[in-house]
């Protein structure tokens, strides 16, 4: 394939030839794209931006998606090549590549090293460096050049890919679920349904960029009064032979009876519930200085440099849930000690600890370690009681846990029988007699379901 971009015709545009060449894609190929209306230009011409066009086409086909298929959904929806290559405002198109290995010694790095890093930005799926690839490998070896190593750079590379494909995969889909699929369900089809997705979308596009600026600057301020911290502790610690061990306190925080209460309620009040989760547990972390590292659906996992702000963001968690007329119970645990930092997440057996002492938890239950209970100080109307020790899924040796609650009653709560959420029977709507026990429902769905099968529900004591 050719390195460099190729000379268009005295009369404008490319040769089938040259389009050939430019793209690995075989001539006859390319005038059966043509004949389907798929690429441009006119005459015997193709044009430049065709380039591009190929190389969509091609990625659609490797995805099960014919030809004869992308045409047919063009001539309903309007030119979809052309709207895909709109949406990329400021890149040099077309972009002609070279391999990697080629990449690599115009930057003056090994192909070895590139190909690390080129793995890292997850572009294993492009063949060839564009012009953007090889100045973005440039500053990476400014980076190694200035005496970060390899390692370190790597994992970086890696966190800013993941990150970066998230929200442009968030920024994409959700577009397209809340606006182009809105459209479509008020009844717009065809150049119609494209012009308005347009309109919405073309004065948002110009808003990326700076916008991820913003947030990654405020991040980084962030980061930097966190480092600080860091900084103003060394001298109580030692370094150690490997690289980002250190101390932390590790929270895991999920929603109890999550599955039962999906199926009852469907997917979609599911995901709505676990949003305002999200939300709660977010804002209690912000406000006791903890992160949040990973969420898989209903379950958090959180990071805290200080042991006794991790013990007050599960109780904050706790008595947020229960300030809820209608929420699910959480159950919380957490373990304090040395944890490895690895591309933005934290692994080993702290972390793995904690992770099962909260699978131990039980409705309503913060439960935390010893050595965790040694170092939360500080904590008033606070009660630690011990449990016992426990046998733990993977750990050798049982462990002492202890639960910790406030001092003073929850708000009074009845359960639903059927999808086990927890309500305030003062604002119940969904009430019913069963065999003697006033029983309490969220909604009339599950009501309904109790109604038809009584026998297979079987709601838990009161909290």
């Amino acid at each position: 394939m050719s390195m460099d971009r190729p000379d268009t015709n005295p009369d404008g545009g490319l040769t089938i030839d040259q389009l050939a060449d430019a793209t690995g894609i075989a001539p006859e190929v390319l005038r059966e794209w043509r004949a389907l209306g798929l690429l441009t230009g006119a005459g015997n011409r193709f044009d430049a931006l065709d380039i591009e066009r190929v190389r969509l086409i091609t990625f659609v086909e490797r995805r099960g998606i014919t030809a004869e298929a992308i045409a047919a959904a063009s001539k309903a929806q309007g030119d979809m090549l052309g709207d895909r290559l709109d949406m990329l405002p400021g890149r040099d198109l077309p972009r002609l590549g070279r391999p990697v290995d080629e990449a690599a010694q115009a930057v003056g790095l090994t192909t070895e090293v590139v190909r690390q890093l080129w793995s890292a930005l997850g572009l294993d799926d492009q063949p060839e460096a564009y012009d953007e690839d090889i100045e973005a490998l440039g500053r990476l070896r400014v980076a190694l050049d200035a005496g970060l190593p390899e390692t370190a750079l790597t994992q970086i590379v890696r966190v800013f890919a993941d990150a970066a494909g998230r929200i442009a995969e968030a920024e994409s889909r959700l577009f397209h679920y809340y606006v182009h699929e809105r459209f479509r369900a008020h009844g717009l089809t065809g150049t119609d349904l494209t012009t308005a997705t347009a309109t919405v979308a073309e004065p948002l596009i110009e808003l990326i960029e700076p916008t991820l600026l913003y947030f990654h600057s405020k991040a980084w301020e962030r980061a930097q009064r966190d480092d600080l911290l860091v900084h103003l502790t060394e001298d109580t610690t030692t370094p150690g032979e490997v690289p980002g061990n250190v101390e932390a306190t590790i929270l895991f925080v999920d929603l109890s009876g999550f599955t039962p209460l999906t199926e009852a309620m469907g997917d979609p009040a599911a995901a709505s519930l676990v949003e305002r989760f999200s939300h709660l547990v977010r804002a209690a972390a912000g406000r006791h200085h903890g992160t949040v590292v990973k969420q898989i659906g209903d379950e958090f996992m959180l990071v805290f440099t200080d042991p006794t702000s991790a013990v007050s963001c599960g109780l904050a968690i706790e008595a947020a849930v229960c300030a809820e007329p209608q929420f699910p119970a959480v159950r919380q645990g957490a373990h304090t000690g040395r944890v490895l930092y690895r591309e933005g997440d934290y692994i080993g057996a702290t972390v793995n600890v904690a992770a099962r002492v909260a699978a131990e938890a039980d409705r309503h239950q913060l439960l935390i370690t010893p050595t965790l209970r040694a170092q939360a100080t500080d904590l008033d109307d606070v009660t630690f009681t011990p449990i016992g020790a426990r046998t733990l899924k993977g750990i050798a040796h049982p462990i002492e846990l202890f639960d910790v609650h406030p001092t003073g009653d929850r708000p009074l709560r009845v359960i639903d029988p059927v999808c086990l959420m927890e309500l305030d029977p003062a604002q119940c709507e969904y009430q019913l007699t069963w065999r003697g026990t006033q029983l309490y429902f969220c909604s009339q769905e599950c009501l309904t379901r109790f109604v038809a099968a009584p026998e297979t529900h079987r709601a838990p004591p009161p909290p």
